[in-house]
């Protein structure tokens, strides 16, 4: 893609069927947003029809959980949706901690229940409800993100990944309704209970032998005996073959989710049975560098530098928490979080204390903020290593490469950072 589009530093999230998600910087404003840039420009009955889906959207975000793209940019040849980026998906969530407590899966689904609800009162469907398009900004607040059909029409989804959350009629036929969005939430469900996709992959199994199992088999009840025979009891039914025998419609989801929240199970605890819920005050996900122009980028966009066989290369800091998001396109959302550039009293991360097969970490800082840890080993990609609160860490390393480390820290409205500290006579450049 070309650099005259008026957005600085676009570094690419994640490629799915239908577009690539970039996380970037607004050359006019300096806002960090994210770019879900479509393989190719829309016709212009196409691009109205969109735009006139979103502008019935607007409304939604004042009395529902919804996050609604803000506009649409041509970028040369092909066409973008501009949006709020935000720090982590419902699939980040259960990749990195497993399943969520009986009670925060009854709040979060009637959250997106009542998001849903709202769309289909007003005549919208989703059209492709999974756990990468369940975002979470950095107050913690969930909501639903990549609303619409008209682009799922334009660019029809082609089998892959992502099909074990997809409808049976939508992966037959490409229904999309408010039946398969009742089977949507169901598959959000699932693996917010069970921290799998109702129709896990099997090993070395051919993309046509699973689409016939996710179109013929039933879905397996979560394996946990925490789980309320009424919660699994309406999973059931929205995860149902059958549009026909889901539940009535998503305004009876809310009901049902609303006596579960409100029962004398142990799903319910104070503050949970309201939407929207908020998982966290602050983020949770690890802080990310960015490369600069021409540098490569990874699942992690960040190239701490390391001398000695790998050569030094220029990388700055784009001060947002960036997520993986969709399965069927891994990475989108977008807000914008302030960075701080490297304050030493701050945020002062120590000498690294050499163990041989581990090091040991410690940094200094006068304010309460969520930490992360960036990892670069030399001739590896970097890793991000979750601190939580922590004023320490201890990290399995290799005794006989080189390393650099470097602490992140964020108050949920800024993003902080130490100087980089070299392990083994590497050297570290920002």
């Amino acid at each position: 893609m070309g650099t005259d589009h008026g957005f600085g530093d676009l570094v690419p999230r994640g490629t799915g069927p239908r577009a690539t998600v970039y996380a970037g910087l607004r050359a006019a404003t300096g806002e960090a947003v994210a770019l879900k840039v479509f393989r190719a420009k829309l016709p212009r009955r196409t691009r109205t029809e969109v735009e006139r889906e979103l502008a019935r959207l607007v409304p939604l975000r004042s009395r529902a959980a919804v996050l609604v793209a803000d506009a649409m940019e041509d970028l040369g040849d092909r066409t973008a949706l501009r949006m709020e980026l935000c720090t982590e998906s419902l699939t980040d969530v259960v990749e990195q901690e497993g399943p969520l407590p009986v009670a925060e899966v009854v709040a979060l689904g009637r959250t997106l229940a009542e998001a849903l609800a709202a769309a289909h009162e007003a005549g919208l469907v989703h059209g492709g409800v999974t756990p990468g398009n369940v975002l979470f900004r950095p107050s913690g607040e969930p909501v639903l993100a990549d609303f619409g059909v008209t682009l799922r029409r334009a660019f029809p989804h082609e089998g892959g990944d992502g099909i074990d959350f997809l409808a049976p009629e939508t992966l037959e036929h490409g229904t999309a309704d408010e039946r398969s969005d009742l089977y949507g939430l169901g598959t959000v469900l699932h693996l917010a209970l069970s921290g799998l996709s109702p129709h896990p992959a099997r090993l070395g199994e051919h993309p046509d032998d699973r689409k016939l199992r996710v179109l013929g088999s039933a879905v397996a009840r979560p394996d946990r005996t925490d789980l309320p025979d009424e919660l699994a009891e309406m999973v059931r039914a929205l995860l149902a073959k059958d549009p026909a025998i889901r539940p009535g419609g998503m305004r009876e989801v809310v009901t049902w989710l609303g006596g579960l929240s409100t029962s004398d199970q142990p799903v319910a605890e104070p503050g949970l049975a309201d939407p929207p819920v908020e998982r966290r005050p602050v983020p949770r996900g690890a802080p990310v560098l960015v490369s600069s122009p021409g540098a490569s980028s990874g699942r992690h966009p960040a190239l701490p530098v390391i001398a000695g066989a790998a050569a030094l290369l220029l990388v700055v800091v784009l001060g947002v928490f960036l997520m993986r998001g969709d399965p069927e396109v891994r990475g989108a959302g977008s807000a914008s979080v302030p960075v701080t550039s490297s304050k030493a009293v701050l945020l002062q991360l120590l000498d690294p204390v050499d163990k041989v097969d581990h090091v040991e970490l410690r940094w200094e800082s006068e304010e309460q903020l969520e930490f992360a840890v960036v990892v670069a080993t030399e001739g590896e990609r970097p890793q991000i290593k979750p601190a939580k609160r922590n004023r320490s860490i201890e990290l399995d390393v290799d005794p006989t490469r080189k390393y650099c480390f470097l602490v992140q820290g964020t108050d949920g409205t800024r993003v902080y950072e130490s100087k980089p500290k070299a392990l083994r006579g590497a050297t570290c450049k920002l």
